[in-house]
């Protein structure tokens, strides 16, 4: 299984374009902990740093869906860098995922949070990488993929990954 190559200062500054938000210099500090430039302050974190974009476009969502989008979030920064280092970790990061998504249509559940369009930017270059027939072994990752992929912003100007609609239709249909 390939690494996955995109790491979370990229996907920062992806969800900085992703929101409209201007997020200035991102890189990691010296304690190897991602910081950005948020009007004219330095903030800290992975988790930190997207909320505080998220919150300036005032998108209203409810208590337990910022709750679970926070938890979302501080998962996909553990793991995230672990699986790009690992290919078995990546794969049992992609198999935990999966099993989360078989009884949702998203990762908080039926509507789609920043945490989606993160982790979307986290596991797109490893399924990218993978045949059809890989992917497969994820039929709930790439239902909510297509799901994912199906909004123009979140795409960044990457091609849709073909993903086997047949299979996804039958094997995980959309939960609602």
């Amino acid at each position: 299984m390939p690494k996955m190559s995109t790491n979370n200062v990229d996907v920062i500054k992806m969800i900085g374009k992703y929101l409209d938000v201007s997020v200035g210099a991102v890189c990691y500090n010296t304690d190897k902990v991602p910081t950005a430039v948020l009007e004219n302050k330095n903030v800290e974190g992975f988790v930190t740093i997207i909320l505080s974009m998220v919150s300036k476009c005032g998108t209203a969502s409810s208590e337990e869906q910022r709750l679970l989008t926070y938890q979302w979030l501080e998962y996909i920064s553990m793991f995230s860098n672990q699986a790009v280092a690992n290919s078995t970790f990546a794969f049992k990061f992609l198999q935990e995922i999966n099993r989360a998504l078989q009884c949702n249509t998203y990762l908080t559940g039926q509507f789609l949070t920043i945490a989606d369009v993160a982790l979307y930017y986290i596991v797109y270059p490893l399924l990218e990488h993978m045949s059809v027939a890989e992917r497969d072994a994820f039929v709930h990752l790439c239902r909510w993929s297509k799901h994912i992929q199906a909004q123009p912003r979140v795409c960044n100007n990457r091609p849709p990954l073909p993903l086997n609609a047949v299979s996804l239709s039958v094997l995980a249909p959309a939960v609602h």
